[in-house]
């Protein structure tokens, strides 16, 4: 994922990614109402995901949502995700990483691609820790091994 522009430019008029954009717009109406949307999208704008005109396009589609496709349900409802993103189920995080997933689908790219990247370099870094913990000769991992992997203890 780039981070030096946002991650999705535009919103195209292809036929996947318009049903896709609808479907994140409703997804957005319901999960977090209307100005929960809209304080979703300045969130998604800053953080780099979604351009300015994105974000205006988007509020555009929030706009004419009916009433039924409005819910004002609480946003740090856990939400229930499938692969690539089902270890963010039930977490804070959940509703926003849906998002997340819609706009990958609307930006063309694929998201699965990005975590199974992740994925694989979080397993290499473990490997190389468990190597580092074995290498010293003790049973006991070095104190920066045990950080990195157990965080930093609590020193009262």
């Amino acid at each position: 994922m780039p981070t030096d522009t946002p991650y999705l430019e535009s919103l195209e008029q292809s036929t996947g990614r318009t049903d896709a954009t609808i479907k994140w717009a409703r997804y957005l109406g319901e999960t977090f109402g209307t100005t929960g949307a809209l304080n979703c999208l300045r969130y998604y704008q800053d953080l780099g995901w979604i351009s300015p005109l994105v974000r205006k396009q988007m509020t555009s589609y929030l706009r004419g949502l009916s009433l039924g496709e409005i819910h004002n349900r609480r946003y740090d409802e856990p939400a229930t995700l499938e692969y690539p993103l089902e270890s963010l189920s039930g977490t804070l995080f959940g509703a926003h990483a849906q998002s997340l997933e819609y706009i990958s689908k609307i930006a063309g790219d694929d998201i699965e691609e990005h975590v199974m990247v992740a994925r694989m370099a979080e397993r290499r870094v473990e490997r190389r820790l468990d190597e580092e913990s074995d290498d010293d000769g003790s049973d006991q991992p070095s104190e920066m091994v045990s950080i990195i992997r157990d965080g930093p203890s609590n020193l009262s």
